[in-house]
């Protein structure tokens, strides 16, 4: 590409170059435009011109050049024949003019060249950056990938071991593989089961950071939600987020028998779970195989055991 630069740069260039020639000329010369010189330096500003600007500022430089040459007063040229007069008056003119015309398009065009490769090249690098790109978010997206494989290999394993937990005939194991499906299918140990009998809401027991939360929701407009009309409760939906204000993300209740309400389960906070309607529909199907299990509804004396917490192990 030609140099890009204003053209009154590229004019005041010029004129200074022509400005520097014709000092020299007056003050260490005859000023006669150099006539006794071969080649004559008002060369220099005619091709520096035409091969750094192009064809237009080297016309240009050329018409300068020219008006300097022909404003100057020539020895020996009173000759009675005027048209060869003109002639050799016009030769150094004209060879300036042809001279700027054909650099500078033989310029141009080599220019042209350059830039249309540099464009090339410059597509070539934007090209291999966004390979390098892509390559590396597959890279990213692979070992994601192998890590959630891994992970959820992981998670089946505890899974199955919890669920064969359900089976044990001690009250105490079973409690634990309950809690410890919870805590899987919901990605937190943030979440608490109430048992709910005879109006009464008290927590049952809770995962390993549900520390804090209150362990009687009777009085709450939550338990009594809840109890009127049993149904998951989330906060993706406007109308229930002042129900579960204060007291966590979803609201899942536990049916004894599958027709009496006998125990609810609140995820309080889980920064892994996306909370959409499958899920939720997942967790309230989870909930509803607890129905039947003897350690949570299986008598009145486990109703009256403290808090049970979540053994060490974490989460997937």
């Amino acid at each position: 590409m030609l140099k890009q630069r204003p053209i009154f740069l590229q004019c005041a260039e010029m004129l200074v170059m022509f400005a520097v020639l014709m000092a020299i000329d007056h003050m260490l010369l005859d000023a006669d435009a150099f006539q006794q010189l071969n080649p004559n330096p008002y060369w220099l500003p005619v091709l520096a011109m035409a091969i750094s600007y192009g064809t237009g500022i080297g016309l240009l430089a050329g018409l300068v050049a020219s008006a300097i040459w022909l404003s100057t007063p020539h020895a020996g040229l009173d000759m009675p024949d005027q048209l060869e007069m003109q002639l050799r008056l016009s030769i150094m003119p004209l060879l300036w003019m042809v001279t700027a015309l054909v650099a500078g398009e033989v310029t141009a065009v080599r220019m042209a060249r350059l830039a249309a490769q540099d464009e090339r090249h410059q597509a070539m690098d934007n090209n291999w950056q966004r390979l390098a790109e892509v390559i590396a978010r597959l890279t990213s997206i692979n070992r994601k990938l192998q890590v959630r494989i891994a992970i959820e290999q992981r998670t089946v394993n505890q899974a199955v071991a919890a669920a064969v937990g359900l089976a044990e005939p001690d009250p105490a194991l079973q409690i634990d593989a309950i809690a410890r499906l919870i805590a899987l299918a919901a990605q937190t140990e943030d979440f608490t089961f109430y048992d709910i009998r005879a109006g009464q809401v008290v927590a049952r027991f809770a995962g390993r950071d549900a520390a804090g939360r209150p362990a009687d929701l009777s009085r709450t407009a939550l338990a009594h939600a809840m109890m009127e009309n049993p149904r998951p409760l989330h906060e993706g939906h406007s109308t229930e987020q002042g129900i579960l204000a204060h007291f966590g993300l979803i609201a899942l209740p536990v049916f004894r028998d599958e027709d009496e309400l006998g125990g609810m389960i609140i995820i309080h906070s889980a920064p892994n779970l996306r909370i959409t309607e499958a899920r939720v529909a997942e967790l309230a199907h989870m909930a509803e195989l607890f129905g039947n299990c003897s350690a949570l509804f299986g008598g009145e004396h486990m109703f009256a055991q403290g808090k049970w917490l979540v053994p060490g192990g974490k989460v997937a």
